[in-house]
């Protein structure tokens, strides 16, 4: 048996005819002419092999098998404006996965609930980690994007350089030499504190290796130890103490920070990632690139 299927753009014309009740207004609701109008009724007639409307009949009447095709017609165009907006819910709640430091860490709350409220369709996946290793993921198309400190790759963009500051308030005696908490040795800021301290001629020596900035900060808040941090980093934490001056020599100078994007990210999620990038450092110090 020869299948015969009714294209749905023939469905809406006939309900535009039989809706606007006649052959003219309809092509001015569809912006056609009518005698495309006229040309698409007669291509469902001659598919179902019956004619739809009495011609010689005025106001328009359906025939029979019209009246029948009209009914089943309404239910298609329901079906299918049905499965276009499910389809498009499901396509519209993106999902993408966005690394950030772990230096970032404090702006993520900001950074899913301003996302939440501007662009519900979006569904951010965060991890947190060394930027070294975040850049390694991205690279590898594990995620879309990543907020870095200190760490670039082939495809970032910069987006300012974070100002430092010393931090800490342990008695030292003169000449000692300064305990330093630093985290992994894939951290660019512990590589960027020790070349600061060595650039200074500071004597220093570190404290075993942190496996997270939250347990650098709580060696430096128990007064066990000094580090660099972001220069405002006592207004979210107030039991940090800037460092006294001359105990470290200046400041280390501003660390760059990228937002890095795997090789086949999608332009709407580099969008979204530069607008989660911006949540995050909302009142971050940072200096122009």
């Amino acid at each position: 048996m020869l299948q015969r299927d009714i294209e749905v753009k023939l469905l809406r014309t006939l309900l535009t005819v039989v809706d606007e009740d006649g052959f003219s207004r309809a092509a001015q609701s569809l912006h056609v002419t009518q005698p495309t109008v006229s040309q698409q009724i007669q291509r469902l007639e001659s598919l179902i092999q019956a004619p739809l409307f009495h011609r010689t009949k005025r106001p328009l009447r359906l025939t029979p098998a019209g009246q029948e095709l009209v009914a089943h017609a309404r239910r298609v165009i329901m079906l299918n404006s049905e499965v276009l907006d499910k389809l498009s819910a499901i396509r519209s709640h993106e999902t993408f996965g966005m690394g950030c430091s772990f230096h970032f860490a404090d702006g993520l709350s900001t950074m899913l609930s301003r996302l939440a409220e501007e662009q519900p369709h979006l569904r951010c996946a965060t991890v947190t980690g060394v930027s070294a290793s975040l850049a390694d993921r991205v690279a590898g198309d594990e995620l879309e994007a990543a907020l870095l400190l200190g760490t670039r790759t082939a495809r970032s963009e910069m987006l300012g350089r974070l100002r430092l500051g010393w931090f800490g308030h342990r008695t030292l005696t003169p000449a000692a030499r300064v305990p330093i908490a630093l985290l992994g040795d894939r951290s660019a800021l512990s590589l960027h504190i020790v070349e600061a301290l060595t650039a200074h001629g500071v004597p220093w020596y570190s404290l075993p290796w942190c496996t997270d900035p939250l347990a650098v900060r709580a060696s430096v808040q128990a007064g066990l130890a000094y580090t660099a941090l972001c220069e405002n980093a006592q207004h979210k934490h107030p039991d940090l103490h800037p460092a006294p001056r001359g105990v470290l020599g200046p400041a280390p100078a501003p660390l760059p920070v990228y937002l890095a994007f795997s090789p086949t990210v999608r332009e709407s999620v580099a969008d979204a990632a530069r607008a989660a990038a911006r949540a995050i450092l909302e009142g971050t110090p940072l200096s122009p690139p």
